[in-house]
């Protein structure tokens, strides 16, 4: 397994779904790095199941930090979290250990760890994992704040739902979707979830305040190090930056991002690349999308394999599930990318 990520600022993770903790280490923090706790808490209180379709499992996410941390500051010594796992129910699991969850990594995880791995709540593939790292990162979030890097989250799509305009207006709603009010898309939401079924999502992130000059090309671009991060969120399929896939049916001269010099100051007119331009940071606004399937655990009978016989059979599956991953991933897109942010800035 790799638990490892990160250049100079090196993030290591671990534990399990269904596991008595989980832990995420950040090694390379300078000393003085002020550590927030109410900070720390808002961030996990945002990325915590609460509404309409979200699962059932409620953790209150208890941490405490055994390293690294003295005064409210860091020392300047690796910075460890160590978060529990209180509601914890593998029931569910058990009855069906044996079977191939369609979408899912059982099959291949099976193969790879040779059946040894811990499949209670999905063990490492489980989103819940991200709550560690968001607890961690929720201290490079605000150091970055406090230098004017701020990131905002925008939905593009959800399901049959189309976000068309695009705009600023979408940052001050909830959940950023234009024409939809939130408690229509609650609405939808739910009754995905009565109807045992799930939505995907196409979710923007905004980075704002990045100067021109970021990123270590060839090897090393500031786009592949953000999608690099944004991989590690489950549920990704798909990275793309500014225009994006629909690059593919424009032409050149539709989406060039012109250029002016105002007061002493580069404008872009347009920001089709998504303010990176061959792997560096241009100044404009960095803009990527990430599309998520929908979450492959929904109560529905399926056809699948029995991993140990190699018998064919059917698997209803169990549990507490969420009908898509949002509103969560607002908050987890923000942090694993303030990670790659962090660590190319201080890296640089």
């Amino acid at each position: 397994m790799s638990s490892t990520i990160g250049n100079r600022i090196i993030l290591t993770l671990s534990g399990e779904s269904h596991g008595l903790y989980m832990t995420a280490t950040l090694d390379g923090l300078a000393s003085g790095i002020e550590v927030d706790r109410d900070y720390i808490d808002k961030i996990l209180a945002e990325r915590r199941p609460n509404t309409i379709g979200s699962s059932a499992r409620r953790e209150k996410d208890d941490y405490e930090i055994i390293s690294g941390v003295f005064n409210g500051f860091t020392t300047g010594a690796a910075l460890t979290i160590l978060m529990k796992n209180a509601d914890v129910d593998s029931s569910s699991y058990e009855a069906t250990k044996d079977l191939a969850r369609p979408s899912q990594a059982d099959y291949p995880a099976f193969i790879k760890y040779k059946g040894f791995n811990d499949y209670s709540g999905s063990g490492i593939f489980s989103a819940r994992l991200t709550a560690p790292v968001c607890a961690a990162a929720a201290i490079i979030l605000k150091e970055l704040e406090k230098e004017g890097i701020t990131f905002e989250t925008h939905l593009k799509r959800l399901g049959a739902m189309l976000d068309e305009e695009g705009g600023e207006e979408f940052l001050s709603k909830k959940y950023h979707m234009y024409k939809y009010s939130d408690d229509e898309i609650e609405k939808y939401l739910d009754e995905i979830k009565n109807e045992n079924d799930s939505l995907g999502a196409e979710v923007e992130l905004i980075i704002k305040g990045v100067k021109a000059g970021l990123g270590e090309p060839p090897f090393a671009p500031l786009d592949g190090e953000l999608a690099r991060y944004m991989y590690l969120i489950p549920s990704v399929k798909s990275v793309s930056f500014g225009h994006g896939f629909d690059f593919a049916q424009s032409l050149g001269s539709e989406v060039a991002d012109e250029l002016r010099a105002i007061d002493g100051k580069v404008k872009f007119l347009e920001n089709n690349n998504g303010g990176i331009i061959g792997g560096i940071s241009n100044g404009a606004d960095i803009v990527l999308s990430c599309v998520f399937k929908p979450i492959a655990s929904i109560a529905r009978e399926f056809k699948t394999i029995n991993m140990k016989t190699m018998e064919n059979a059917e698997i209803m599956i169990n549990g507490r599930h969420d009908a898509s991953v949002v509103p969560r991933v607002y908050t987890i897109m923000k942090c694993y990318a303030a990670l790659a942010i962090y660590d190319m800035l201080v890296s640089a």
